[in-house]
């Protein structure tokens, strides 16, 4: 009766973790980074006043896109930086619910220039889960140190399929 017993309650357990879901998350990928290099310059001293103020103004925008297969389409455009940057490379870390999202300057460090440009970044971010997130947006320096009191960003996103969103970052 015992074995009986112990056996009945051992199938119980066993029925219970078959039935239990366990949902393994693969890790937030990105992929398909493009860099458009300097779509625009602009320099205090060459420019005239009012293009480098209308100019040095104009705000960096964030476009993401989900499409039906879930993969999130991330475009930054208008990101201000010395002309002789070369370029951003994004990184991505998730977890817990949250994204963050480093734009890290290409280039030599030592090397300024008396210019300014825009610069285009595209990058998509696959296996997420359709839901909301605590997205943070951070500009770092060359070596990828980064203010985290100050984000260019900070808010919930929701990432569902064909759902386009346009945020601004400062």
């Amino acid at each position: 009766m015992v074995k009986q017993v112990v056996f009945l309650v051992m199938a119980a357990m066993a029925m219970g973790a078959c039935s239990t879901e366990q949902n393994v998350m693969e890790q937030v990928r990105m992929s398909d980074v493009v860099n458009s290099g300097c779509t625009s310059s602009f320099s205090a001293t060459e420019s005239r006043p009012e293009y480098y103020k209308a100019e040095k103004e104009k705000p960096t925008q964030m476009s993401v896109s989900v499409d039906a297969k879930g993969v999130a389409h991330f475009q930054v455009t208008d990101l201000q930086a010395n002309c002789a940057v070369n370029g951003f490379s994004p990184q991505v870390h998730a977890q817990d619910g949250e994204i963050r999202i480093v734009l890290i300057p290409l280039g030599d460090s030592t090397i300024e220039a008396d210019c300014m440009c825009n610069y285009n970044v595209s990058f998509n971010l696959s296996n997420l889960v359709s839901g909301t997130y605590h997205v943070m947006v951070y500009r770092s320096d060359f070596s990828g140190k980064y203010d985290s009191a100050k984000p260019c960003y900070e808010g919930n996103m929701s990432f569902v399929p064909n759902k386009n969103m346009e945020i601004e970052l400062k």
